[in-house]
């Protein structure tokens, strides 16, 4: 049906049900205000993505709770979207490699990786912690469109597998770099990236359909 090899997931709003970024942010002291009008300002090329990310480790360094166990324990408080352990498990039995790579935080990155059992897995934004364990730096490469490109890349290279042999599933705009790329993008009905996909689906029980 076609000739992929490896699949890579999206996180937020894919894999789990929510934007992890935001339920951080909300945790952490920012209100939904600040946190809309810094997206927007980035969106709009009026901030980099650096100085988001400093904007936003200004305001969790106000509060108590950013220190690596009050995020981790925020960080966990996630959920699957349905479907998602049993189509993973079944794309795996079906050969496929399965890589996770986000623009979330390298700290559930990981948590997501090791409970569904996907070995091969990037975060485009890490933690750095003091030794008493005080959040200190948020470090990146960069906007997440681009970077997550870059992480698939450099899997491809080590995996030996050719970008076009590649399949992306995600949902919004920093995945159509990897749409682009593989030139297999899977998004869901209702996205804002269905224009961009090669298929759309309504569940994950529809990749079954596809892979």
């Amino acid at each position: 049906m076609n000739n992929v090899k490896l699949i890579c997931f999206d996180l937020d709003e894919t894999i789990i049900s929510h934007s992890s970024w935001q339920q951080l942010n909300l945790a952490l002291g920012i209100s939904k205000e600040d946190d809309r009008a810094m997206y927007e300002d980035f969106i709009a090329g009026r901030i980099s993505y650096e100085e988001w990310n400093n904007k936003v480790l200004n305001f969790y360094l106000k509060h108590k709770d950013s220190t690596r166990e009050g995020i981790t324990e925020i960080l966990s408080r996630y959920s699957y979207n349905d479907g998602v352990r049993e189509s993973i498990n079944y794309l795996k039995s079906k050969g496929y490699i399965i890589v996770l790579i986000s623009g979330s935080i390298d700290i559930l990155v990981s948590i997501i990786a090791h409970d569904l059992g996907i070995k091969y897995f990037k975060a485009n934004n890490t933690f750095i912690f003091s030794s008493s364990n005080k959040l200190q730096a948020i470090h990146s490469q960069g906007d997440d469109k681009d970077a997550k490109t870059m992480y698939l890349e450099s899997f491809c290279e080590m995996l030996d597998v050719d970008i076009n042999e590649c399949a992306a599933i995600g949902d919004g705009a920093n995945d159509i770099g990897l749409f682009k790329a593989t030139g297999h993008g899977v998004t869901f009905k209702g996205s804002n990236i269905e224009k961009d996909a090669w298929k759309v689906i309504g569940s994950f029980d529809d990749l079954k359909d596809i892979f």
